[in-house]
């Protein structure tokens, strides 16, 4: 045997293959490839006779004899697994590429073949297979490859749609909760609106603990761990309760105005809410925490959508923004002549550096303290300077919007919510939401009246035919005084949704200023590409290493952070004349806090040669 073949053969069974590596890098342990390699070497010695199919014998022949020392059959083991890294690399890498995002894809089958291999009994059973069918030691990583493929494909198929749809903790009040709330946001990412929604997750509060009670817990029905098809008497029995329970007191509006179900309709539902739970886990790669996701994750669009129903909403923002934006303008060129006991040298600083929002890098007190005056002057120079115009300027606009009068808008407003939306109401628009609060914070008498005038479309003789005990005038009373509650609450949204509004406006407007400097910073950094993988794309620093195993990571991201601190210490020195040394713990958390939304930024424009 040459030099060249026995170093090959060492290779093929000392290399512990990581999956995105061209030449082989060592996974399992870092101190574990110099040991394989000084024991293949001896072996290699002892049969230089021996060629690949001789070794995988030996090591197989080793590890089904348990009377010898645990630390041979670890030797043969991990031997067996290094020769069927490399193919168990290139196939997974390939099968990849069949699923949407292939890259996180690719991660997670290596971890689940991985778990696999490094699993003594679980490498024996497919070795065993092997043997069983042919003689032939070449063919073993090809039979490997189909049986992993297979558990995999397992893997995958008991991921079933009702798994994904059931999969529920009953026995914790959180758990179910926050299963609903994702489904909600799933059918609403798909497409579907109120009453629907609110109808489906009805339902499926329902049938998920029928389903585990009949095809999951029961014993006559338990089929090891797949998860079944649901029969028709799982979808009747979910149609009764969803029939019997749509009146109760917690029930939904748009469950209770609705009309009673039948077993298709529910079965046509949970095929529906499969789908769009379906479709919502494509919008995130795996390797992406999903609590993060959520978290962010934000439906609404347009507080305004509704403010008046003749208008058309968009122009009303458009109409908005740039007045608002001219208002800040003038604020900033009129700062020398307001009475404040700022200095003028630092009034331009205040609201870039310590206005609140999450890149702030100062509170008030700290700023007072560095500028010579006290709190209470940063506080009324802030209120008086930008708040109190813009409210002014932003009051103006709506009451033009609205012709000057409050109460026929609130009027007109409650009207046609309760006309047309009272079953369907905007779920991502504040007035709505506030009169859907004020509804609930009704009686259950008053509750129902609501519901069968503007829910079930009754009229008042037919309200009082159903009722009995009322007449048609305190039935009459009883929703003018509800409709006064409403068209109150309407108003009062209406104010603070201004207050609200050009809060964020500034929030928005001077964390853009931090950002900004962030942002310029960032593409000036050499490790944008780690960077970018630990913060885009969500990606653990051990992950990175095997990636990029030449590099450092820990210390880039490090350096890169210190990068990123320096620059906002320079800008706010070089900018306004005040340094931020002694604050660095707090400018390290609003790099850090920056780095946690890099995904959400559009980083195309800072690095397109990369």
């Amino acid at each position: 045997m040459s030099n060249l073949q026995r170093q090959d053969i060492i290779e093929q069974f000392c290399i512990l293959y990581e999956i995105t590596s061209h030449n082989g890098s060592p996974w399992f342990k870092p101190s574990l490839q110099p040991r394989l390699k000084r024991h293949m070497e001896k072996l290699v010695q002892l049969h230089p006779e021996w060629h690949t199919d001789d070794y995988v014998d030996y090591f197989w022949s080793i590890i089904n004899q348990e009377s010898l020392p645990e630390s041979e059959q670890q030797f043969a083991h991990l031997h067996l697994v290094a020769y069927l890294d490399v193919s168990r690399c290139h196939f997974i890498r390939q099968f990849a590429r069949k699923f949407p995002f292939p890259l996180a894809t690719c991660l997670h089958f290596f971890d689940l073949t991985t778990d696999v291999l490094y699993n003594r009994d679980h490498l024996k059973k497919i070795i065993h297979g092997h043997n069983a069918n042919t003689s032939n030691a070449a063919n073993l990583k090809t039979y490997c490859e189909g049986a992993l493929k297979n558990i995999i494909l397992e893997q995958i198929n008991w991921e079933s749609d009702w798994h994904l749809l059931c999969n529920v903790d009953l026995t914790s009040r959180r758990k179910f909760k926050n299963a609903a709330q994702k489904l909600r946001e799933a059918l609403f990412r798909q497409g579907i609106t109120e009453p629907m929604v609110s109808q489906y997750c009805f339902a499926w509060q329902y049938f998920v603990p029928i389903y585990k009670n009949n095809r999951l817990y029961h014993p006559s029905q338990r089929k090891g761990r797949a998860w079944v098809q649901p029969e028709q008497t799982d979808f009747e029995e979910a149609a009764r309760d969803y029939n019997l329970n749509r009146f109760l007191a917690d029930a939904p509006l748009q469950v209770s105005s609705g009309s009673n179900v039948t077993a298709k309709t529910i079965q046509q539902w949970m095929n529906t809410c499969i789908q769009a739970l379906r479709n919502s886990q494509k919008l995130v790669e795996l390797s992406r925490d999903a609590d993060s996701y959520e978290k962010h994750y934000d439906q609404s669009v347009n507080p305004w959508e509704t403010l008046n129903s003749d208008q058309d909403s968009a122009e009303f923002i458009n109409q908005i923004t740039p007045n608002l934006q001219a208002q800040f303008q003038r604020i900033d060129q009129n700062l020398d002549k307001i009475r404040s006991k700022i200095p003028r040298q630092f009034r331009q600083a205040v609201m870039p550096l310590c206005y609140p929002h999450e890149l702030s890098l100062l509170v008030q007190a700290q700023f007072a303290k560095k500028v010579g005056v006290n709190q209470g002057t940063v506080a009324r120079y802030i209120a008086n300077t930008y708040k109190s115009p813009l409210l002014t300027q932003m009051d103006s606009l709506i009451r033009t919007q609205l012709d000057n009068d409050l109460d026929v808008w609130s009027q007109n407003y409650v009207k046609e919510f309760l006309s047309k939306r009272f079953t369907n109401p905007y779920q991502n628009q504040e007035i709505d939401r506030a009169l859907m609060v004020t509804i609930e914070s009704l009686g259950s008498h008053l509750q129902l009246l609501l519901k069968l005038r503007y829910g079930q479309k009754y009229s008042i003789d037919t309200i009082v035919d159903y009722l009995e005990n009322e007449s048609s005038d305190t039935i009459e009373k009883k929703l003018n005084l509800i409709r006064h509650d409403l068209e109150i609450a309407a108003i009062e949204t209406l104010n603070q949704l201004k207050i609200s509004y050009i809060e964020q406006l500034i929030k928005n407007h001077y964390k853009q200023v931090i950002s900004d400097q962030l942002v310029t910073a960032f593409s000036e950094i050499k490790s944008r590409k780690i960077m970018k993988m630990r913060y885009a794309h969500r990606m653990p620093e051990e992950k990175i290493a095997r990636f990029l195993h030449k590099e450092n990571v820990i210390q880039a991201i490090n350096q890169a952070k210190q990068q990123l601190q320096q620059a906002l210490l320079q800008w706010s020195y070089g900018t306004y004349g005040i340094s931020l040394d002694p604050e660095k713990d707090q400018i390290s958390q609003a790099v850090e806090t920056w780095l946690n939304q890099l995904y959400c930024l559009d980083l195309n424009e800072l690095h397109s040669g990369e």
